[in-house]
């Protein structure tokens, strides 16, 4: 008796959704050769960012605050100050160098809201110190989760299909799996099997015939793609 032949496909299942939140990583930083005046500096556009947040982020954790709120999320990190004194190429401390010191504090801040994305965008960019290091579409923990099962029975359907398809053209047409392993993506996580692909938002400002430096931003959502793959091996006579 021929013993069965073994097929090893890899499922994959991709579903598009529109994006949720945008995702800013923000950073307030200055460098100097006075660390108390640099910390004081930065401190202040943190104090005049933390003011612009909390007045559009929840008043309360009530559902209609939450879901009329500008922010969806925000946290920073505490002031962090290194210190260096300047080299040459050679990385030799030069004469009569004076330290220079550098304060910075960064920001994780996720809009809900995309309408009011520009203006808050626009309204960060002016802040002293600040600069947006990236914005990104990104999706919900709750409509990540809610999607989990049905990537999972996707891609279980198409490594399915695939052994199906090489079973047929070699004459074949009994397929029935043997094993099944949930592959890795590469992710942070090791224990993750979805994958999310954050996009980097389009930014750009409008051309305006009175400020256009201080215009509103003008910003096109992006969808975001969740993803997964299983390794199969199937058995076919």
């Amino acid at each position: 008796m021929v013993a069965p032949l073994t097929i090893a496909v890899t499922g994959i299942a991709i579903i598009p959704k529109r994006a949720e939140r945008a995702l800013l990583d923000v950073e307030i930083s200055a460098t100097g050769f006075s660390r108390a005046f640099i910390s004081a500096e930065v401190q202040l556009s943190c104090r005049r960012l933390e003011d612009i947040l909390r007045k559009i982020s929840p008043a309360n954790d009530s559902q209609l605050a939450r879901e009329s709120a500008t922010i969806a999320h925000w946290s920073m990190t505490s002031l962090k100050t290194t210190s260096h004194l300047p080299t040459d190429q050679y990385g030799t401390v030069l004469k009569n160098a004076q330290r220079v010191y550098s304060t910075s504090v960064s920001f994780d801040i996720r809009i809900r809201d995309f309408s009011k994305l520009g203006t808050f965008a626009s309204q960060v960019s002016t802040l002293p110190y600040t600069l947006i290091h990236s914005v990104r579409w990104a999706l919900t923990s709750t409509t990540r989760q809610a999607y989990e099962s049905k990537l999972r029975a996707m891609a279980a359907e198409d490594a399915l299909e695939r052994a199906k398809d090489y079973a047929k053209a070699l004459g074949l047409t009994a397929v029935w799996p043997v094993e099944v392993k949930e592959a890795q993506w590469g992710s942070h996580d090791p224990n993750a099997v979805m994958k999310v692909q954050e996009k980097a938002m389009d930014m750009r400002r409008p051309v305006s015939d009175s400020d256009p430096a201080f215009a509103d931003l003008f910003f096109e959502p992006e969808e975001v793609t969740m993803s997964t793959r299983i390794d199969c091996k199937f058995e076919a006579e």
